[in-house]
């Protein structure tokens, strides 16, 4: 029997709640709880561009936090995006399932909406997992340590200005899943 859009809808997010990044523990690691990595396709001037990333989601909408740089300056240019999201690693002996995500990016960062990128560098715990890359960024670098924790404040504010998070709304999305058996479905979501 076919699923409803809603049943499929239900399907999708339950599956991005497991697969997607969490706050995790503060000071423990980077300070994420991190769950299956994104390929995120982007195009710019007939140049395709794949990049790995952590995503967060809300429902449907994906959210990624980038730096500046390629994938930025893509959407900047074509804000038509595709993202895949499987279980890894890949295991045919085992019922697993992936996403195919086409839709539209729009990129949030302090300049041009400082209240909702601030709620969501809050809400995932992502000011914390900045000050420690910071900081290990500085260390390694060479920062006497009598210095370490200044020169950290005076960086992150510099560094968190130029991130930006991608926010994905999806227009379509195709669920497989995959069994040992090679019976598995597809099932589609469409915005429309």
């Amino acid at each position: 029997m076919a699923k409803s859009k809603a049943e499929i809808e239900k399907e999708i997010i339950a599956y991005l709640d497991k697969m997607s990044t969490h706050k995790g523990t503060p000071g423990k690691g980077c300070g994420l709880a991190h769950g299956s990595s994104l390929v995120l396709a982007t195009c710019r001037n007939d140049q395709p561009r794949a990049t790995t990333l952590d995503f967060f989601n809300e429902g449907l909408t994906l959210y990624i936090l980038g730096e500046p740089g390629g994938k930025i300056a893509n959407v900047r240019a074509n804000p038509k995006v595709s993202a895949g999201i499987y279980e890894q690693p890949l295991d045919h002996s085992k019922t697993q399932k992936a996403l195919q995500i086409w839709g539209k990016a729009t990129l949030i960062n302090r300049k041009n909406n400082k209240e909702l990128f601030e709620e969501k560098m809050q809400k995932w715990g992502l000011y914390d997992v900045a000050k420690f890359l910071v900081k290990g960024n500085l260390k390694k670098a060479g920062v006497p340590i009598n210095q370490l924790d200044a020169q950290v404040e005076k960086t992150l504010d510099k560094v968190i200005s130029g991130m930006n998070f991608i926010r994905i709304e999806p227009e379509k999305i195709i669920m497989r899943t995959f069994t040992p058996d090679f019976t598995g479905d597809k099932l589609t979501w469409t915005k429309k």
